[in-house]
């Protein structure tokens, strides 16, 4: 019989082998390591859930959910994000994953929960199977961006780059509520609000952001966080594609500095870009090098970001050598409520929603 509980520390170490058994992509196949914390991937959110399910006191399946307030159609509107869905592939057609998703919507409806929301990559069938057999719906596709780290960027000298402070705090969280203000999914900033955000976000702090400075205005801000130490990604396999991708990769490095792409085994090294916003986007083409350099020295070899390509953020992106990924956004709303609009608007999507 399948019981299912709220997680507790006590349960990290046999998550954190569940998660290796749980590898994600079919052209891409990564495998995850939270090693040492199954539970730094959650504590960015301020509100958040861990729940398993057992079976004979074994955990053999997971879902994470995270409840916060913030803005649809202009709304207010409490929602649930939902991530780190798995079920241990010996346990699998057991309906485990459809009791985990009926117990996220007991609890939200509980806590008076208007939509649940997620995001599942466009070769997740599966996922994409379940989501929609359980009531969710697609409103929008979207794109995670890698920008590919490998060669030096030429800088512009003669402008202020450098690391955020608690006095630039005011002017940063004014430019980003600017951005976004008309975002489905965007709350605005209150400077206390960013500053306890940053706090929870492991192993990122106010240096770990960039801004672009001209004069006394702040023209362009992004923050750059080392996953690796969050989560490990490790390539298991590649398509044919990839492979023929690798090969020729591998030929042009003869007589030029291309990008890296990881073998099988090896782990794929990545920054994840926070909260871009700017005045001027050449600020913000100008903070993406400088953070491209930084990378590199660090042997990170991709910066990734989701973002709505209706967003002007996607095409200073372009800008970059580049790989995407379709992001499928889907949604439930709850408690009868209905949200005709939802989709029409471009969304914003927090990088701990990744």
């Amino acid at each position: 019989m399948i019981k299912i509980r709220e997680a507790n520390e006590e349960d990290n170490g046999v998550l954190i082998e569940l998660e290796r058994k749980c590898p994600m992509g079919t052209n891409l196949v990564l495998s995850h390591d939270s090693s040492p914390d199954y539970f730094a991937r959650s504590r960015p959110f301020k509100d958040w859930h861990v729940l398993v399910a057992t079976e004979n006191n074994r955990i053999v399946g997971s879902v994470g959910y995270a409840i916060r307030d913030t803005y649809v159609s202009g709304k207010p509107c409490k929602t649930a994000y939902e991530y780190g869905f798995m079920v241990d592939p010996q346990h699998r057609r057991k309906g485990i994953a459809t009791q985990l998703q009926k117990r996220v919507e007991c609890l939200a409806l509980q806590k008076n929960v208007d939509l649940l929301h997620l995001n599942v990559t466009e070769e997740n069938v599966p996922s994409m199977n379940l989501f929609s057999k359980m009531g969710f719906k697609l409103i929008k596709d979207c794109t995670v961006f890698s920008l590919m780290v490998y060669k030096k960027q030429k800088l512009v000298e003669e402008v202020t780059v450098r690391s955020m402070e608690k006095t630039d705090i005011e002017k940063v969280v004014s430019m980003i509520n600017d951005m976004y203000h008309d975002y489905d999914f965007f709350r605005p900033f209150q400077s206390e609000d960013f500053v306890e955000r940053v706090k929870r976000m492991p192993y990122y702090d106010l240096h770990n952001i960039l801004v672009f400075e001209d004069g006394e205005d702040i023209k362009a801000c992004l923050g750059y966080w080392d996953y690796n130490k969050v989560m490990k990604f490790i390539v298991q396999k590649f398509n044919w594609r990839m492979r023929i991708l690798s090969f020729m990769t591998k030929i042009m490095s003869l007589f030029t500095k291309t990008p890296v792409i990881p073998k099988p085994s090896e782990p794929l090294m990545m920054y994840y870009l926070a909260t871009p916003a700017y005045k001027d986007s050449a600020g913000l083409v100008e903070l993406i090098k400088r953070i491209i350099n930084i990378a590199l020295e660090n042997n990170v070899t991709f910066l990734n970001i989701p973002v709505d390509l209706e967003s002007p953020i996607a095409t200073v992106l372009s800008k970059f050598t580049h790989a995407k990924v379709k992001l499928h956004f889907f949604v439930k709303p709850l408690r009868h409520k209905e949200f005709p609009d939802l989709g029409k608007k471009k969304l914003y999507i927090d990088i701990v929603d990744i």
